[in-house]
């Protein structure tokens, strides 16, 4: 029992190995066929089979769909079958397990090994050292399992197995739930197949609760993102398991058609283990196109969006057609992030000024800036695709600054949550310095955020004049604190890096303040 289990925890590594390896190895070409994908559910379909098994790790693709939904990149569709097809895809790995290639296990992991050892070659000696691990580990649960076959207890085991389709289903489903792979608990089947501890039949329940299980791990994934992340999770989820019913009613007929497949590739009972596991999964991700629009429905009354959804407020796709008016909706929009950096920033003020305050709330609003600017950038890249101008480009370009101001604002509360780990404090004449600083720097942004929304060049024009006296002032305020460390002030010298590189956010937060007060005088200067 405990060689079988090695073998088990080699079969595991070995996959984990390779199925690493290939990602490296092919990382650049299938984030290519991934960005390619995003753009239909027929494309994504072609890119999860393709990318599965050239990589043949479908938990992470499906858990990279799950994050391009998140993101905004992918809807539930595309992500969806990106994920069921990448399943399919990466059933390869059980299909090279199944072949003769076991005979070879060590000789392919030895040069693996020693291929591993060149830099040049290290990838893809890796990458061989984990097929000849899951090969090897193959090997050795069959022959764990072989004098285990005869025992009593064995046997009560397998009477309860073989007796209905409920256990051998559950065990697959929990095992492939702790795994967090369907390779893993369909290569078990294999083994117990090849070893004749388990019956063909019993052996593809096995299977086929595994492939439903494997979905928890995306559930787990997904169970504290958004909306739209947790359905396509549990949409994974609950279809696997649904779909994998019909196979288990038809049982007898799924095991012949199984073994008929395995015939004609010249593979045993135990290939059809693997040809039985290939047909499910391409099946579930083939099956479920032509209902992504009935479970996509479900799927929102299920799990309808929540107040923390983000969604912008002014884009309309109908409004792309005219030029003009997608440009002031997406002007409207920037107008609205806008807003939030105002009140992250006078968040910091306070925070600066009080030394507490709630970093909570400022990292909500960073994340609401972050969702809306990305939303603007791809609405302007396909007005841009209709209408070629320079307005969309310096949209974006005004959303990506603003975007980034946000990630300055974050960096300001890191610096102090980090002093207040160490119990340090800056001096009093050094926190209302910062303080004052940053009620500057947020004067000029209301200002300068101002002149964007109305178009008033005069005020987008005092903002940029106004850049020379915000450079002297926060020079002044680091000879101020050199004094303080001339003088041997304690709180000043050991809070001296903070202080300094707070000083370097503010100066680089009033430079892209600066910046979109240019950008305000170019999209004003012209028509929008």
């Amino acid at each position: 029992m405990l060689e079988a289990l090695g073998g088990l925890a080699l079969l595991v590594r070995g996959l984990a190995l390779l199925s690493t390896s290939l990602g490296a190895a092919m990382g650049g070409p299938a984030r290519r066929v991934l960005t390619w994908a995003t753009a239909h559910w027929g494309r994504a379909w072609l890119a999860g089979v393709l990318v599965g098994a050239l990589t043949l790790n479908s938990t992470a693709l499906s858990l990279t769909a799950m994050g391009l939904a998140e993101l905004g990149i992918a809807g539930f569709t595309t992500a969806l079958v990106l994920g069921l097809s990448a399943k399919a895809g990466a059933t390869l790995a059980l299909l090279l397990a199944a072949t003769p290639l076991g005979a070879l296990a060590l000789p392919i992991l030895g040069v693996g090994f020693a291929l591993a050892l060149l830099r040049r070659f290290r990838t893809w000696g890796e990458g061989l050292s984990g097929l000849g691990m899951l090969l090897l580990g193959l090997s050795l649960m069959t022959q764990g399992f072989l004098p285990l076959v005869h025992s009593e207890l064995f046997s009560l085991l397998r009477e309860g197995l073989e007796g209905t389709w409920f256990w051998p289903w559950s065990l697959g489903f929990v095992l492939a739930a702790l795994l967090g792979s369907a390779n893993a608990v369909a290569a078990l089947a294999l083994a117990l197949t090849a070893s004749s501890a388990l019956s063909l039949p019993t052996a593809l329940l096995l299977t086929l609760g595994g492939g439903a299980g494997s979905g928890m791990v995306l559930a787990v994934a997904g169970w504290n993102r958004s909306p739209l992340t947790l359905r396509v999770a549990l949409a994974h989820l609950g279809w696997k398991v649904l779909f994998s019913l019909p196979f288990v009613f038809f049982l007898p007929g799924f095991s012949e058609l199984s073994q008929k497949l395995a015939r004609l590739v010249g593979l045993g009972p135990e290939g059809a283990v693997a040809q039985g596991h290939l047909l499910y999964h391409l099946l579930a991700s083939f099956w479920v196109l032509p209902l992504l629009h009935p479970i996509d429905r479900l799927m929102r009354r299920l799990l309808p969006d929540n107040e923390r959804q983000i969604s912008p407020r002014y884009l309309s796709a109908d409004a792309l057609d005219s030029r003009e008016l997608a440009s002031s909706l997406a002007l409207r929009e920037v107008g609205r992030i806008g807003d939030q950096i105002l009140e992250m920033l006078g968040d910091a003020v306070k925070i600066l000024g009080q030394g507490n305050g709630n970093p909570a709330e400022v990292a909500r609003r960073e994340e609401k800036v972050d969702q809306l600017a990305r939303s603007i950038v791809l609405y302007l890249s396909e007005l841009s695709a209709r209408h070629p101008g320079n307005a969309p480009l310096a949209l974006m370009t005004a959303a990506s600054e603003i975007e980034h101001m946000g990630d300055q604002v974050r960096r300001i509360l890191r610096k102090q949550e980090r002093l207040y780990a160490q119990n340090l404090e800056f001096s009093r004449e050094g926190r209302g310095e910062l303080c004052e600083a940053a009620k500057r720097l947020l004067e000029r942004l209301r200002v300068c955020l101002t002149a964007l929304a109305t178009g008033n060049t005069t005020l987008a024009v005092q903002v940029t004049a106004g850049r020379e006296g915000m450079q002297r002032f926060l020079l002044e305020l680091r000879r101020s604190h050199l004094e303080r460390l001339e003088q041997g002030r304690t709180e000043s010298r050991a809070t001296t890096l903070a202080h300094l590189d707070l000083l370097i956010v503010l100066d680089e937060l009033d430079q892209s303040v600066t910046r979109l007060a240019q950008l305000s005088q170019e999209l004003h200067g012209q028509e929008l």
